[in-house]
């Protein structure tokens, strides 16, 4: 697995237990890119939101969550991997 560049991020806590997480990230053609949210312990759920345009080679993603890591894949139109000119996005992660 290799991390994901993060440029930026913001933890917002609410009353109760579950935090949200919003972390600016680049983009890449990996099947298995991780970003790991220190500051949280649990996530209990994730998704992906491009920061730019969609294109027919990225035009979304998916993210699946273990523990406090999101493993992230940026998708094409035909639902493959994106495999050309990935795309930046947002991870939003909710979690404690």
């Amino acid at each position: 697995m290799t991390a994901i560049t993060e440029t930026s991020s913001n933890i917002t806590e609410f009353a109760g237990k579950f935090k949200v997480a919003v972390v600016e990230c680049d983009g890449t053609t990996s099947t298995n890119d991780t970003v790991t949210i220190d500051e949280l312990t649990t996530l209990v759920g994730a998704a992906i939101t491009l920061k730019e345009d969609s294109t027919a080679a990225c035009c979304g993603g998916t993210v699946s969550v273990s523990g406090n890591v999101a493993t992230c894949r940026l998708t094409a139109a035909a639902g493959t991997v994106c495999t050309e000119t990935p795309l930046d996005f947002y991870l939003i992660a909710i979690g404690y």
